[in-house]
């Protein structure tokens, strides 16, 4: 989803701007932050949510494979990335994996394999 910054007229997609809260406690509106000028942008949630699920998608992917790979580091900015997502998302089922996994990167880390 393309979103416009009512400031500068910055047009990028929508994972470009930050998540800076919600509008109100309750209800589809959330500030972005323009990538640009820093302008809160307001947007419906609604209408960005099937992106971030995509979005979601492809970082637990890339997670798996940093996994995987033994590459730590890299699986915990992913998950830093999803965990912030999941601000947008709320769901418990994802929370519950990214802590999963990052059970998974302290095991690792403790207990290195040796190639």
């Amino acid at each position: 989803m393309l979103m416009t910054c009512d400031r500068c007229g910055y047009r990028g997609e929508g994972e470009e701007f930050r998540h800076v809260g919600n509008v109100m406690c309750c209800g589809p509106l959330v500030f972005r932050e323009c990538p640009r000028c820093g302008n809160p942008v307001i947007c419906d949630r609604q209408e960005m949510r099937e992106e971030i699920e995509n979005t979601a998608r492809e970082i637990s992917r890339r997670v798996e494979a940093a996994i995987s790979s033994g590459d730590t580091t890299q699986a915990k900015t992913l998950l830093k990335d999803l965990s912030l997502l999941n601000q947008c998302l709320n769901l418990e089922a994802l929370q519950e994996y990214i802590r999963s996994r990052r059970r998974e990167i302290r095991r690792l880390e403790k207990n290195p394999t040796n190639p």
